[in-house]
């Protein structure tokens, strides 16, 4: 089942290891949103996969944020 982050949940999780707001933006633009309730939410799993690719991640996993 894919979780869904809000844009705070998803900018936290992606802060957490060590992503920059500019890594952050475009992490959110490349998973793009699905509007649920009339507020934009992100597929965590799709937010996984891209970060994943980050060098400077180097082994660390991104463990999933489960959220509403």
């Amino acid at each position: 089942m894919t979780h869904f982050l809000d844009e705070r949940a998803a900018t936290t999780l992606l802060r957490n290891h060590g992503f920059n707001n500019l890594d952050i933006e475009c992490v959110l633009d490349l998973t793009g949103s699905v509007s649920h309730q009339g507020a934009d939410r992100w597929a965590s799993d799709k937010i996984e996969r891209i970060a994943k690719r980050a060098y400077w991640l180097g082994k660390r996993e991104l463990a999933p944020e489960v959220c509403c």
